[in-house]
């Protein structure tokens, strides 16, 4: 406990901000399996509906995640994440409510969960920017870790819950403890307190947008990945999100399964988290993509019907990296994007980043009708594995050195 103390937890606002995003990632850890199976239960639900309900989110948190940087950066970005957090809980009560109800129609779920992607749209931008506010520069790493680790934790802990939850009772219920997590969240986001920033603009909406991408497109290393990434992003999303828990359904044992095989990948998603603190790479945008790249070969494990042993030590192994990865990701964002622009940027960021995954969870499911769900997965795979091996082509993500500590001697590097 002294070793947390002395780390980014023993500064007052990051324990806060911390405690906030504990809470209600444990509800949405809940809710996010919850809802696939509240659609799969509904009159006629498969792979296509809980394809359209998350694509619904999806897209009006893309739509909104511009605009939720410009305000990040106008305003106390622990105040927009209260609105937020008090948007999505709403959202979620209310899908909960229309599921205990016995709803029949997806059109209210799709309704909601738009709701829901508003507050989303807002709260990447905000949080981004904000973690550099609330925690002193060296510690910077270790607080993304720290973020990245209680949030795998829990991808153990929800699924596991929510999966019982689902099995002995309603995925209503599970939706409406999500809900709930939201409110608790608030309430801790609300104590923060942060030194202000000077907010004074003489520009209007329109220029704050051109400033942010600006900075987003001068960049090369940004840009670059995150077009490649996005593309990435879709087709494992499509892939894993959409058949994943259809194949679960049809093959696996149903809601309990899949609850093992995300809860195992949180294992690894912990492991990752904790080689995330002491883990410095010389080339860590480099090392970021790289570690990347066995979540194809999960999709490639699911697309043979494996069964959910081995589909749980491919998750366990991919959320190895991709923990590791968006830890240093997040870091090297903070250290090279200005203070006052990085929500603005951050949001060009998450758009591009996920801006293709509606469209792609949309249509997975057709085409999985079409051609077959193993061939629809495999190609996914082989797609996922062009996009990242391109990001790590690049010139401009090679480049990316380490910056010291501290109490490291800086060193000029070639």
């Amino acid at each position: 406990m002294s070793r947390l103390r002395e780390g980014p937890l023993g500064e007052r606002d990051f324990r806060l901000l911390f405690v906030a995003t504990t809470i209600t990632t444990f509800g949405d850890r809940l809710g996010g399996l919850a809802l696939v199976f509240a659609v799969l239960d509904l009159p006629g639900g498969n792979a296509t509906k809980v394809g359209i309900v998350l694509a619904a989110r999806q897209v009006v948190e893309s739509l909104v995640v511009v605009a939720g940087g410009v305000l990040a950066d106008r305003l106390p970005r622990s105040v927009v994440l209260v609105g937020a957090s008090l948007l999505q809980g709403s959202a979620q009560a209310g899908t909960a409510a229309f599921v205990l109800a016995g709803g029949s129609s997806i059109w209210p779920i799709v309704a909601l969960q738009a709701a829901y992607g508003v507050g989303g749209g807002l709260v990447t931008p905000a949080e981004v920017g904000l973690i550099p506010q609330t925690v002193s520069r060296e510690r910077l790493q270790q607080a993304n870790a720290l973020q990245g680790l209680a949030r795998n934790a829990l991808r153990v802990l929800g699924p596991s819950v929510a999966g019982v939850i689902i099995v002995a009772g309603s995925p209503g219920i599970a939706l409406g403890v999500d809900a709930a997590s939201f409110f608790v969240c608030a309430g801790f986001l609300a104590l923060i307190r942060v030194a202000q920033r000077a907010t004074e603009r003489h520009t209007g909406f329109i220029d704050d947008l051109r400033e942010g991408w600006s900075e987003f497109v001068s960049r090369t290393w940004l840009w670059a990945s995150v077009v490649l990434i996005g593309l990435a992003n879709a087709v494992f999303i499509a892939g894993w999100a959409v058949l994943g828990p259809a194949i679960a359904k049809e093959d696996l044992g149903g809601a309990g399964a899949w609850a093992t095989i995300v809860a195992i990948g949180g294992i690894g998603s912990i492991i990752g988290g904790i080689i995330a603190f002491r883990y410095r790479p010389e080339r860590p945008l480099f090392a970021c993509v790289v570690l990347s790249f066995p979540m194809g070969v999960q999709l490639i494990v699911l697309a043979v019907h494996a069964p959910v042993w081995l589909l749980a030590i491919g998750s366990l192994v991919s959320q190895v990296g991709l923990a590791i990865g968006l830890a240093l990701w997040f870091t090297v964002f903070q250290q090279q994007v200005p203070e006052e622009v990085q929500s603005r940027v951050s949001s060009y960021d998450t758009l591009g980043s996920f801006v293709l995954a509606p469209l792609a969870m949309a249509a997975i499911g057709p085409i999985a009708h079409a051609v077959g769900q193993e061939e629809a997965l495999l190609f996914a795979a082989a797609a996922f594995f062009v996009f990242m091996g391109l990001t790590a082509s690049l010139p401009s993500v090679r480049s990316i050195r380490r910056e010291p500590f501290a109490a490291e001697p800086a060193t000029a590097t070639p």
